[in-house]
């Protein structure tokens, strides 16, 4: 499959990221250090429902720069669903590259 490019797509924070497969560019933190969100489940922006998790630094590569807000994320550098939707998460908005 080519990748997807899509118009930019609000990112929406919901409870849980598994009944809300049918909302592009939904997330949720998730919490791996007993701290503050580690990363983030994320449904493709594309539409597809398809669920992946992206990591915030320090964790280990691949990893993301996220800027600390819970409602507008924004993440550096671009998401890439391999094979499927490449782009930017910039102040709560999926934007394709």
């Amino acid at each position: 499959m080519s990748e997807v490019k899509t118009a930019p797509v609000r990112a929406i924070r919901v409870d849980d990221i598994t009944k809300s497969r049918h909302i592009p560019g939904a997330f949720k933190f998730f919490n791996s250090d007993g701290i503050g969100p580690s990363g983030m489940n994320y449904i493709c922006p594309c539409g597809c429902g398809a669920i992946a998790p992206l990591h915030f630094k320090p964790e280990p590569s691949p990893s993301w720069r996220w800027n600390g807000d819970h409602d507008r994320p924004t993440l550096e550098p671009s998401v890439h669903h391999v094979g499927h939707w490449h782009g930017y998460l910039r102040n709560g908005v999926w934007e394709s590259c």
